[in-house]
């Protein structure tokens, strides 16, 4: 999986700075559940949903193989 920021299209890191919408600043930990973990200064971990940190997950397995994977996999879950 990949993390990508709205803004500037820009991929996430590990320690990277992502902001909620009201400007608080959060460093990011790590992909988990469908969930980003980050932890604010001094703080511990909370857990937030891609969009409500104005970022959004692509899966990063896009060969061929695994596109086809996906389309039989979306096919017999429909």
């Amino acid at each position: 999986m990949q993390i990508k920021r709205l803004l500037d299209d820009r991929e996430v890191r590990v320690g990277d700075s992502v902001f909620d919408a009201q400007g608080r600043s959060y460093a990011f930990v790590e992909h988990s559940g469908g969930e980003l973990v980050v932890t604010p200064d001094g703080g511990r971990p909370t857990r937030f949903k891609p969009d409500e940190l104005g970022c959004y997950v692509i899966l990063v397995n896009r060969t061929v193989r695994g596109l086809a994977r996906a389309r039989l996999r979306d096919y017999w879950e429909d």
